[in-house]
């Protein structure tokens, strides 16, 4: 698809219409495969979302333990989470398919069953396990989150 575009002498120039962000900055870091943040329904965060917490541990079986967040302690390692399903359900069901719409490090909107296919991760547990990280325990808010 193209566009036109008005020249300063009046005419019109056709230009292809694409994003010019695309190959601005490449992001092929590590962290390019985690959320930058998230749009979601007013009040709604992704950290209310969660079940419960994996925590490192090495002395278990399975190498980590759940906990809830009030259990939490300050030198816990997460590394993952269980997000509650049936929240997320009730919450599509409210406000429909876009619901949830994961923003990527190269600022492409991903609802959570694409962002999943794209990078093989839960959006949920990965962009709640970078806030609770940054924010030791407590939540980071990302500018990137819009429709607070």
């Amino acid at each position: 698809m193209k566009k036109l575009t008005l020249l300063r002498s009046g005419g019109w120039f056709e230009m292809p219409e694409n994003d010019w962000l695309d190959d601005c900055v490449p992001w092929d870091g590590r962290e390019a495969d985690l959320p930058t943040g998230a749009n979601m329904p007013p009040k709604v965060d992704v950290l209310k979302l969660i079940k419960s917490w994996k925590v490192l541990d090495g002395e278990s079986e399975e190498g980590f333990i759940e906990k809830r967040r009030a259990e939490l302690l300050p030198e816990d390692v997460l590394i993952g989470a269980v997000p509650n399903k049936n929240s997320i359900r009730i919450i599509l069901k409210t406000y429909g398919s876009r619901a949830f719409e994961f923003i990527s490090a190269g600022g492409k909107k991903m609802g959570p069953e694409q962002w999943a296919a794209t990078y093989g991760t839960n959006p949920f547990e990965v962009l709640a396990v970078v806030r609770m990280n940054a924010g030791g325990g407590h939540p980071v808010f990302n500018i990137a989150d819009s429709r607070r």
